[in-house]
């Protein structure tokens, strides 16, 4: 058997956290004969980095440049056994139980794994060996940014509206406009909540349009260096997807949708300075022929703690103490922040969340360490496979709908192949209305 290693988490069997959350867990060593080390020692680090390459062609030859970021947020060592100066130690046959607390920062952004970086936590037991390599065990955990809705901008309680109209061919055969306008109650939300979304669409145009697709997109920009050249990658990862009806030209019809937005991480712009998160709601109307589609967007912020139903302060429990809002922008005008404990412990009326896979990045998840082309141990999990953060999904109230649209019949011919797709919702709750 030799040695073996659980790294476990006091009360967090998911290994969730929030920013600001003093973590507490414990370290089993089980050994079945006795083992000579220096040190046995525990590290917690949190940081993001990023890694991609690019080649250029010049003067007929082709190189490759190579672009990396990194930064740190957590980066602590505890001596569980022996230290730094001692030469040799006995561990012994046995079962050994160490405990370790480790407060993390306010500032800490969201795990995510993505294709050319990641934000990333881990816990790390190493036998330091006279002699000899280390062995290393090493546990990942979640950790997500602490934003409060209520506390980041009063405009995300206010409902949004924008609009776009597209003319299909030129003067003097052009045609009249093809109209879209989508509006929703608010625009700041968090996963598990659902996202009432009113869209009315005007078609003057002598084009049909075949199809409406609603899509909340997620977009991770990347930022690297290679010498002191910055640049930066995007990606694009489709949250969830609606499949909408049909607007023959010539007529008008407005829609009321519900996308229910499922486990994902909160926005992220101003915690990391190479991996950033937006979210976006789009509205693509696929139009019939060679004729390029219309399409309308409208940015969105999802966070970790829900709007409240009226605008004010949480209540701060015994022993509790705000954030310390130093070193932002007009501290001096910026409200009180809630506490960094759990946010369900802060108001009765946030049920503590469930904690699921953000299944539209699962295609980034990977066994072998894209960063080296290896898996070493201290950016694996115990059972050796490719890490998946866990996020926070409420089951709170869905705010209203932006508009009251009367019932009217509805078209399910474009239904019947996108249910069992993922990231594709169900549309047998939507409702059209012809005008």
């Amino acid at each position: 058997m030799g040695v073996t290693c659980v790294i476990e988490f006091d009360n967090n069997p998911h290994g969730t956290y929030f920013a600001g959350q003093v973590m507490t867990g414990k370290v089993t060593l089980r050994l079945d004969k006795v083992k000579i080390v220096k040190a046995v020692t525990l590290n917690i680090s949190g940081f993001a980095e990023t890694h991609w390459t690019e080649s250029r062609r010049q003067n007929d030859k082709t190189s490759s440049d190579t672009f990396r970021g990194r930064e740190d947020y957590v980066a602590t060592q505890t001596y569980l056994l022996g230290s730094n100066e001692s030469a040799q130690v006995n561990l012994e046959a046995g079962i050994h139980v160490y405990s370790f607390t480790c407060q993390l920062p306010v500032v800490c952004p969201s795990s995510i794994e993505g294709t050319y970086g990641r934000v990333r936590y881990m816990t790390k037991v190493a036998l330091v060996r006279p002699w000899k390599f280390d062995q290393s065990y090493t546990r990942c955990f979640t950790v997500l940014k602490l934003m409060d809705l209520n506390y980041d901008s009063p405009i995300l309680r206010v409902g949004a509206h924008c609009e776009t109209q597209k003319i299909y061919c030129c003067w003097p055969c052009h045609s009249e406009p093809l109209k879209l306008e989508l509006s929703v109650p608010q625009t700041g939300f968090v996963p598990g909540q659902t996202i009432p979304i009113g869209i009315l669409a005007a078609n003057d145009s002598h084009i049909r349009v075949e199809q409406l697709q609603i899509s909340l997109v997620m977009l991770v920009t990347y930022y690297a260096q290679h010498l002191s050249r910055t640049h930066s990658r995007n990606e694009r990862f489709v949250v969830s997807r609606l499949l909408g009806e049909a607007v023959p030209n010539h007529c008008k019809k407005q829609f009321n949708y519900g996308m229910r937005v499922p486990a994902t991480p909160p926005t992220c712009f101003n915690l990391c300075r190479i991996v950033q998160i937006a979210y976006l709601l789009e509205v693509v109307a696929k139009v019939k022929g060679c004729h390029k589609d219309e399409q309308l967007g409208m940015p969105l912020t999802i966070g970790s703690i829900p709007l409240l139903g009226h605008m004010q302060e949480l209540p701060l429990g015994p022993n509790r103490q705000p954030l310390n809002v130093q070193g932002f922008a007009n501290p001096v005008n910026m409200p009180t922040a809630p506490s960094p404990d759990a946010p369900w412990e802060v108001d009765c009326n946030i049920p503590p969340p469930n904690y699921e896979e953000a299944v539209h990045m699962r295609s980034t998840n990977r066994a072998v360490d894209e960063f080296d082309g290896t898996a070493p141990p201290n950016t694996l999990s115990l059972d050796e496979n490719g890490f998946t953060p866990l996020y926070a999904v409420f089951d709170v109230p869905s705010p209203t709908a932006p508009i009251d649209y009367t019932e009217g019949p509805l078209n399910n011919n474009n239904n019947n192949n996108n249910n069992n797709e993922p990231g594709k919702s169900d549309m047998n709750n939507s409702k059209g209305t012809w005008l």
